[in-house]
């Protein structure tokens, strides 16, 4: 005997997917007419809720994974707010879970995550951890990635212009009439490592700029890192006249070690910095910023995650790219 399932109810029922979930989890505003459809369809059909793995896809739990490098990040938190938002609409519940970066912590983080039978996942990946993410496609749970890409895997992917945005923030500086750049970048183990750092230093190169390697520091992106970094290029013979900084997290260290250096911005060193302008607000002067867009980010990777929840028919993974935009404020002089 065929095993009915929920989507045999919704079509008994001449209703969405989505609205049979909201009627069995009770979630969501549904018209009286719908839920007694929903509810006459189920008794006639004799549907089954399996309490222990309720969704829209009847093998799988209704939860949705979303994975991310650090809590601590309101960017990274407001893509995984975003998502919440969309799940929930659809009767879905969030599992928040962190790997800090690495790639064994994200390894066991996977591992959880696995085990509860997630009807999809959307991560921000270290980069590694190919095999798992590959068994996990296999397994035809839909893996979406967020600002970085999984190495060789190949997944639906929404990104910033890390490579363009990294160009245009040193190009910036070398218009003001800056020579000698200091970069703090993350590393190059995952593609926005990689994108960021080569975009800055094809700028330095294209510029004619000074090439001198001790005004590069790599700070894997740790706050208490990019704060020693920065200590470092203030305390050379001749100090950077500019520092470019490549996340928020670097961002908050570099400026820790300039007030404590007591270095006045701008007047003594510019800065621009890649990340979210609503972190920065109340920052005086207000910061230069090659900005993301992350209500559109967090829109896209919601959009995404609905269609491969809620569409039956498979289709390609999807690749968005959105370029960041530079914001002036207060923190870049121009060199005379």
């Amino acid at each position: 005997m065929k095993k009915i399932t929920i989507k045999d109810v919704a079509k008994d029922a001449g209703v969405s997917i989505s609205t049979v979930s909201k009627v069995i989890n009770n979630k969501g505003y549904i018209g009286k007419d719908s839920r007694a459809k929903v509810v006459e369809s189920i008794k006639r059909l004799g549907y089954k809720v399996n309490a222990n793995a309720r969704s829209l896809k009847s093998s799988k739990s209704n939860k949705v994974a979303v994975l991310i490098s650090d809590i601590s990040n309101p960017y990274l938190m407001s893509i995984a707010k975003e998502v919440e938002k969309t799940i929930r609409g659809l009767g879905f519940h969030m599992i928040l879970v962190s790997h800090s970066d690495e790639e064994g912590t994200e390894n066991a983080a996977l591992q959880i995550i696995i085990e509860q039978q997630v009807a999809a996942i959307v991560v921000i990946p270290t980069g590694g951890n190919q095999d798992v993410f590959q068994s996990i496609k296999k397994s035809n749970i839909p893996v979406i990635s967020v600002d970085r890409e999984i190495e060789n895997v190949e997944t639906d992917l929404i990104v910033d212009d890390n490579y363009y945005g990294s160009f245009e923030s040193v190009r910036y500086l070398s218009e003001l009439g800056h020579k000698r750049i200091g970069i703090i970048y993350g590393h190059t183990r995952n593609s926005i490592g990689r994108d960021r750092y080569q975009g800055a230093m094809d700028a330095i190169k294209h510029f004619n700029l000074d090439s001198d390697l001790t005004l590069i520091k790599e700070t894997n992106f740790k706050e208490e890192l990019a704060y020693r970094a920065t200590m470092e290029l203030m305390r050379l013979p001749d100090a950077p006249t500019a520092i470019y900084s490549c996340n928020n997290t670097m961002t908050i260290g570099v400026l820790k070690a300039l007030r404590d250096y007591g270095v006045h911005i701008p007047n003594e060193v510019s800065i621009i910095a890649f990340g979210d302008q609503k972190q920065w607000e109340l920052f005086v002067p207000k910061l230069t910023l090659m900005t993301q867009h992350i209500s559109r980010i967090g829109i896209e990777a919601s959009i995404m995650l609905k269609n491969r929840l809620m569409l039956d028919k498979r289709f390609p993974e999807k690749k968005i790219v959105i370029r960041p935009t530079l914001v002036e404020g207060q923190s870049c002089r121009k060199i005379t």
